[in-house]
């Protein structure tokens, strides 16, 4: 009898061992599935870094054009009013002119560069 029952003391514990080996494979598939995601998710951040990234540079070449040029107005002019004293009030009114459209350029400028920079950090 004490045969018998150990006999079948190792049929359980083989039985058990079983099942711990199947659950064992479950959680490593599992784990596998994850480790999968986590691979995929890291590629699709660094995507998006970079497309980040790319629009950024692009904004900021857009910006910086439009700051040079409304600056280079707005200095070209400035000289122009401080060397030519000739200058006929048509033409002071005229250069009046660029500078405000100048200055209304680089406000906008830095506004859609302040929305530009907040709609981006929210997508991140």
């Amino acid at each position: 009898m004490d045969q018998s029952y150990t006999l079948n003391e190792l049929k359980i514990a083989q039985q058990e061992l079983l099942l711990h080996h199947k659950e064992l494979e479950k959680c490593t598939q599992d784990l596998k599935i994850a480790n999968h995601n986590l691979d995929k998710g890291e590629i699709e951040k660094v995507n998006r870094t970079n497309e980040v990234n790319n629009d950024l540079e692009e904004m900021m070449f857009t910006v910086s054009h439009k700051v040079r040029k409304s600056v280079a107005n707005i200095l070209g002019i400035s000289i122009l009013l401080r060397t030519d004293k000739s200058l006929s009030v048509e033409e002071l009114n005229e250069m009046l002119d660029i500078i405000i459209y100048s200055a209304h350029s680089l406000n906008t400028s830095t506004e859609e560069l302040s929305k530009f920079i907040h709609l981006k950090k929210i997508s991140i």
